[in-house]
């Protein structure tokens, strides 16, 4: 009977409840293990098989580009990238993607499955449900674009763990960004207040453990892969042309066949300075001659400053950002 009741407890997914509690008192609800957990070698080798011969034959590697919070430069590396005419953004009209941060809900789904019929988790592999839910929908989005590469991407690094297991062969391009112009970037855009606002604390806690999460991917990183890279924000801004052509080389795809006079012409979409409606601002805007995104967060106050840094600021130090700007 108790294991009964833990198992409905568990696909029900009560510690729910207690996060969004948290939320609206304004405190902090992200932990380290919504974006790194043990995906064991034989565990991602098995869902990587399931996932290949669920695509088939015809799959072509796809592009994901994820970001280590909204406000990190997703959109504006995703339409860097969508210049490229061999790639499919937003396949589907699906504008964001975040499929691996509602995987606790994939696996919440599989535990209900088998709480239905016991002996089904006797041959059933952990996160078995979210990789057939993943690869049948790239199949089914791959059967409608079958001369593209398919382009997604996602303002969220939850869940990353499970990239290597459930989209094997594809490429996943992580965005990070200062914290503190992300931070910066949330309030203007969305407002710092309101129910479900989250913190200053719950934004610069969140951003630390997306970050410190993306760059276990980066190269030397305990979760190194071949197939992911991490992307500065900041290179991209600032040293465009150089940037997208070292992406466009890890993505596989040809530069040649690349609108570089387009990428210099590029619009803004959503900028959080803009002083148009916020429904209209992600349109696209002409970039005026003062347009600069980087390094807004300086104009701080010192507490403030000090309050991020005492939450994040190791982690800014790791990926490559000073403490002092």
């Amino acid at each position: 009977m108790l294991d009964d009741i833990r198992q409905i407890m568990g696909y029900a997914r009560l510690d729910q409840l207690s996060r969004y509690a948290l939320r609206v008192l304004g405190r902090p609800t992200a932990r380290m293990s919504d974006f790194l957990f043990d995906v064991p070698p034989e565990l991602t080798e098995a869902l990587s098989e399931l996932a290949r011969g669920v695509r088939g034959p015809q799959a072509r590697r796809a592009v994901f580009v994820h970001g280590v919070l909204p406000r990190s430069g997703t959109n504006y590396l995703a339409d860097v990238l969508a210049l490229h005419p061999e790639l499919q953004p937003d396949p589907g009209r699906l504008w964001e993607f975040p499929l691996l941060y509602v995987a606790p809900g994939a696996d919440a789904l599989q535990r209900e499955f088998q709480f239905m019929f016991k002996e089904n988790a006797k041959v059933m592999h952990r996160h078995e449900m979210m990789a057939y839910l993943a690869s049948g929908w790239m199949a089914s989005l791959q059967q409608r674009n079958p001369d593209k590469r398919l382009l997604l991407k996602s303002p969220h690094m939850q869940g990353l763990s499970l990239f290597p297991a459930v989209f094997p062969d594809d490429i996943a391009l992580l965005v990070i960004r200062d914290g503190r112009d992300v931070v910066e970037s949330s309030a203007k855009t969305f407002g710092a207040r309101g129910p479900m606002r989250k913190s200053f604390a719950a934004l610069a806690r969140e951003w630390q453990l997306g970050c410190e999460a993306a760059l276990s991917f980066a190269e030397g990183g305990p979760n190194h892969h071949p197939n992911i890279k991490v992307v500065r924000y900041e290179d991209l801004v600032r040293d465009t042309e150089a940037t997208v052509r070292d992406l466009l080389a890890h993505c596989g795809l040809d530069a040649v066949r690349y609108d570089f006079d387009a990428l210099h012409a590029l619009p803004v979409r959503g900028s959080s300075a803009s002083k148009t409606d916020l429904s209209k601002r992600w349109q696209g805007e002409q970039k005026s001659a003062s347009f600069n995104p980087v390094g807004r967060w300086r104009d701080w106050p010192e507490a403030r400053k000090r309050r991020f840094n005492d939450i994040a600021g190791a982690t800014l130090e790791r990926a490559g950002y000073s403490l002092s700007g």
